[in-house]
């Protein structure tokens, strides 16, 4: 199998191509937690429109690009990035990375990520996720892991990065634990997105029996917070 790769620039995503993200994402991104609040079903799944990803994972057309993953003509991963600026340069935000679950644990969020790199101007990289292998994928992007990470450089960031950020439930997500300067709860945010962990845990108690994993636990409504500086590139601290 041969995986094609491809990055969309803001102005040239079309609605027909959110679509094809959109349905993907409802199709294999996950299913409600039993502690989802209403309207939302435990055990549905996770679905999102095209107006909704444009609105909610996307910003300014110049700021934002989709990269693509695509076998045989089929979609089957997408990475949302968008930009903002941040300490004199920009951070590079990644605010929807999903690999159809028929083609996971083959590298793709990782080899999708990379392609960004083919972007000289950022000098920090995020993403919240409630998913060790995305936040992995970040990692890996520039030769480290989640255990490696600087969770120094993370809390000194964190308040800032969010409070600048123009993407709504990025912007209005609380801080827990360590990044907020309480004992207990990891380093995550509140985004009070309540998918179900089930497969996610499975995932970190793996990677912690490896001592692969330096974020402490998982909790309910929230998603881990990584921000990695881009090697070679200044950003005060």
């Amino acid at each position: 199998m041969e995986y094609t790769f491809k990055i969309l620039d803001g102005h040239d995503i079309t609605d027909e191509q959110l679509k094809t993200c959109a349905t993907l994402f409802s199709n294999h991104y996950g299913i409600w937690a039993t502690d989802a609040p209403p309207p939302f079903k435990s055990g549905n799944r996770v679905k999102m429109s095209a107006a909704k990803l444009r609105k909610e994972c996307l910003s300014a057309p110049e700021n934002s690009l989709i990269v693509t993953c695509f076998l045989e003509g089929d979609l089957v991963g997408h990475a949302c990035v968008t930009k903002w600026r941040y300490e004199g340069g920009y951070i590079g935000w990644i605010t929807q990375l999903v690999v159809d679950n028929r083609h996971r644990r083959r590298h793709m969020a990782t080899n999708m990520l990379r392609m960004l790199k083919q972007h000289p101007d950022v000098n920090l990289m995020g993403i919240a996720s409630s998913h060790p292998a995305a936040c992995n994928s970040l990692c890996n992007l520039f030769n480290g892991n989640t255990r490696d990470v600087d969770l120094k450089f993370i809390s000194q960031h964190a308040t800032a990065v969010l409070a600048s950020s123009p993407i709504p439930y990025l912007h209005n997500a609380l801080l827990q634990g360590a990044l907020a300067g309480v004992p207990g709860g990891g380093y995550s945010a509140n985004t009070s997105f309540f998918v179900d962990h089930n497969e996610p845990l499975g995932i970190l108690r793996t990677y912690q029996e490896n001592d692969k994993w330096a974020f402490e636990e998982l909790l309910d409504g929230h998603e881990f917070l990584v921000l990695v500086p881009v090697p070679g590139r200044s950003i005060r601290l």
